[in-house]
């Protein structure tokens, strides 16, 4: 048996300050926030849950709701680390949420959701940097109709704080993908993972390679629905 050991994460004596890459705030576009969301039970939930392969067109409502269920900041609070920890809602290690949602369609360009103004940006120059994963992408599934989900994680923030937490990355990234896809089901919307992760693309987006590809996801509409 093969066997990558990422070590055992333990939290550093003293936290190492760490500047989190600044994003590029453009074309902002605010999403509506939900309210009165008529949801099945959890147990319904639980019970009807499959990967389905068939993406139509998500419209910008229920991408809203979708993404407010599954990665907005709920509430945040200063640290030592050099930024602020967040509730999410999926748990992470130490509160840090080093992983960021990047969306694409192939009719219009990348972009980033910001989780705490519940909004998207364009990525700007960084747009043509992700074109690529398209071609990775197809040669798994056709993506159809569907909107991509990226997850990149920044190490350097769940490093601020723990010894040996690349493993804590791919944790996050794994919360976050099964609660994603019980959101999905809860919104009648069809969701797969994909194997691919993301990378080489991912850590080419910036020159310094903070980034991790960690995850990649299709989410659409459900036919007939």
């Amino acid at each position: 048996m093969t066997w990558i050991d990422l070590g055992i994460p333990v939290p550093l004596e003293c936290p190492v300050p760490y500047q989190p890459y600044e994003w590029p705030m453009q074309d902002i576009q605010y999403l509506v926030t939900p309210s009165e969301l008529i949801l099945p039970s959890f147990e319904k939930v639980v019970s009807m849950r499959r990967t389905r392969r068939s993406f139509g067109y998500l419209s910008r409502n229920k991408l809203a709701e979708f993404l407010w269920l599954s990665c907005r900041t709920i509430a945040k609070a200063n640290s030592s680390l050099g930024f602020p920890i967040t509730q999410h809602p999926t748990p992470s290690s130490g509160a840090i949420h080093p992983t960021h949602l990047i969306l694409g369609n192939q009719s219009d360009s990348w972009v980033r959701y910001d989780p705490g103004e519940h909004a998207l940006a364009t990525l700007g120059e960084l747009n043509t940097r992700l074109s690529g994963l398209w071609g990775a992408i197809d040669e798994v599934i056709d993506p159809q109709s569907g909107t991509v989900l990226l997850l990149l994680a920044e190490p350097g923030k769940i490093n601020a704080k723990y010894k040996y937490g690349n493993s804590l990355v791919w944790r996050d990234s794994g919360v976050i993908i099964g609660h994603m896809a019980l959101v999905a089901e809860a919104l009648n919307l069809n969701f797969c993972p994909l194997g691919i992760t993301g990378e080489p693309w991912a850590s080419a987006l910036t020159e310094q390679q903070i980034f991790v590809g960690v995850g990649v996801m299709l989410l659409g509409s459900r036919p007939g629905i």
